[in-house]
């Protein structure tokens, strides 16, 4: 099998998402020895790894062609030249206008354009608006990045469940819990980190909630704690307010810190030397971070809103995510009670072995080949084929 699969998220960095497909390119060139695979993308990417079956296809024809339209043009051209059997769309999105015999898998990570879209930009709430639908109603399979998702998609769009497989993310090998004075060497050493701290993950923008956990540290602050608050994600959309709610709050830098970026490596030692984990977020597709988090023994505070209960379980306390004092309450709880700490961190440690990129890689495989089988039969080439090795 042919397989295209589209590699935006390789070259520049999208979050999480650029994670997923990291991760799981990787170990499909480990577990498959068999499929061809086509990577697709607009700018120059590098790959871990170096295999035959693995081709790059980077065309810069239209250089500055925003990613919808590239995909819609020259990555529907490359893969009809390749001839791909099955094109995979892991930014949720697809080249319409394949030839009908290629299958489409296409990941959903969230469905925010439907849920909060006032937590979009303009420009990116239009895109989803006048293409996802479309990308959703033309592909054969949808990957679920969570049973919360899959429930979106039926309620929301309308999607037969026969079309959905859910196929949660991962975490990478390196998520592990550190020894204590160790990560406090190193985030004081590398991220300039120095005493107790809690932190948060996420991209700065307005559906993290980030503003909810800055009014929890302001209530904690006047009950005198002695803990600072590191936020480490890059800038998003409508982030001045976000920032500017520290000062209006009367807290400092020294409160509430944004550690902008932070490197892959650096970030075990960032949760393992955290007193607690906190995840405010509106709306989850997923929630990485919550399963890092776990598998570097964390305690964690988090929103109970979708899809959170689903991924963390017992394994955290969960508050509503408007609730500043009940954030405040959780938080303050945890850092207070040690045998509260042990518990969650103990139980996040067991459930963190339910994900694993091996496994999510395994899982959407398995889709591949129920979309190539399930095409074959409807194919009058590949099934005159069949029918001559049965006579034989």
């Amino acid at each position: 099998m042919k397989i295209g699969i589209d590699a935006n998220l390789l070259s520049r960095w999208r979050g999480g998402s650029s994670v997923y497909l990291q991760n799981i390119v990787r170990e499909l060139e480990r577990i498959d020895s068999g499929n061809q695979y086509y990577l697709y993308s607009q700018r120059h990417f590098a790959l871990p790894f170096q295999s035959p079956r693995w081709r790059k296809r980077v065309s810069r024809r239209i250089p500055f062609a925003p990613g919808t339209l590239w995909l819609l043009t020259e990555a529907r051209s490359m893969a009809a030249r390749d001839g791909v059997d099955l094109f995979w769309g892991p930014g949720q999105a697809l080249p319409l206008g394949l030839r009908r015999s290629v299958s489409n898998v296409l990941t959903v990570h969230d469905l925010v354009w439907q849920r909060f879209p006032e937590t979009m930009n303009s420009y990116t709430h239009a895109v989803y608006r006048l293409f996802q639908e479309k990308w959703i109603r033309s592909a054969d399979r949808l990957i679920a990045i969570s049973g919360s998702v899959g429930n979106d998609l039926e309620s929301l769009l309308h999607v037969p469940s026969c079309k959905i497989r859910v196929v949660h993310h991962g975490v990478s090998r390196e998520y592990q819990p550190r020894d204590p004075a160790a990560a406090a060497r190193h985030v004081e050493e590398k991220l300039g980190i120095s005493g107790k701290y809690i932190c948060a993950v996420g991209t700065v923008e307005p559906r993290k909630n980030l503003t909810t956990l800055i009014q929890a540290v302001k209530i904690l602050k006047g009950r005198g704690w002695g803990h600072q608050c590191v936020i480490a994600g890059v800038k998003g959309w409508k982030d001045s307010k976000i920032y500017a709610s520290v000062r209006q709050a009367g807290l400092t830098d020294q409160d509430v810190r944004f550690l902008g970026f932070v490197a892959d490596q650096d970030m075990p030692w960032l949760y393992s030397g955290a007193t607690a984990f906190v995840f405010p977020s509106l709306y989850e597709g997923f929630g990485l971070p919550l399963v890092e988090a776990m598998a570097c023994g964390v305690p964690i505070v988090a929103s109970h809103a979708p899809p959170m209960p689903e991924i963390l379980q017992d394994a955290a306390l969960l508050v509503p995510p408007a609730g500043a004092e009940e954030f405040a309450g959780a938080i303050a709880r945890v850092l207070a009670q040690p045998e509260l700490r042990e518990e969650l961190a103990a139980r996040g440690l067991k459930r963190a072995w339910h994900f694993g990129w091996d496994k999510a890689a395994r899982e959407l495989l398995d889709v591949f080949e129920e979309c190539f089988r399930a095409r074959g039969k409807t194919n009058p080439v590949v099934q005159e084929q069949i029918s001559l090795l049965e006579r034989r």
